[in-house]
């Protein structure tokens, strides 16, 4: 798979891309309405609300257990992923190496927000998601929905961005690339139950995806 630059449009059957809209240059407040976004005026006139960035989705009321869910909040440092060689390299310089596992979580939606990545930073983190396969006895699958392997998308994201996965989206655990750690802050309901929280596929050698 060839990455492609994170965006909402492409993102979009997948869930929320978070970003900024505005330029760097922009220092000062404006003195123009942004029209075309949902933008309040905040904190006396220094800053701008953007409004329902994105949204949290808690569907545990439906999970088997009944168990209740709460709001959790941690935060993750990942690595740069080492490289299946030291040639393969994307269009970036970044190396990357194979999906081996894919997870979900069913009841609940995920945010990822990089903290502290410059948007200039040799490092960027990989977004691979898959849609979801229709229930099936035909393939031995652990899960009921598994992925949808060939429909499977690969999207590269900068330390602006955050992402939400919506609740029940098949995704690759983060991966960052480059030369640098990049810190995450990571929101999501959560119950405790192992099997309603988190749910993973792993791929076996003649089923991997080459990134």
């Amino acid at each position: 798979m060839d990455p492609v630059p994170l965006n909402q449009a492409d993102f979009a059957p997948f869930g929320t891309v978070i970003e900024c809209p505005l330029p760097p240059s922009a220092t000062t407040f404006p003195k123009s309405s942004l029209t075309s976004f949902n933008v309040a005026p905040a904190n006396q006139d220094t800053a701008l609300k953007f409004i329902d960035v994105t949204y949290m989705k808690n569907r545990y009321n439906t999970a088997p257990s009944s168990v209740p869910a709460k709001a959790v909040m941690n935060m993750f440092s990942c690595f740069p992923r080492q490289p299946r060689s030291p040639t393969e390299k994307d269009q970036y310089d970044f190396c990357i190496g194979d999906v081996k596992v894919l997870e979900r979580h069913p009841y609940a939606t995920q945010t990822f927000i990089p903290l502290g990545a410059a948007k200039e930073a040799k490092v960027r983190y990989l977004v691979v998601v898959a849609p979801t396969l229709p229930p099936t006895s035909d393939k031995p699958f652990t899960v009921i929905g598994p992925p949808d392997l060939s429909k499977m998308k690969m999207f590269w994201a900068h330390g602006g961005q955050a992402v939400t996965y919506g609740a029940g989206t098949w995704h690759m655990p983060m991966a960052v690339v480059g030369e640098e750690r990049m810190d995450f802050v990571v929101v999501q309901y959560a119950n405790g139950v192992p099997e309603e929280d988190c749910q993973e596929v792993r791929l076996i050698p003649r089923a991997q995806e080459k990134l």
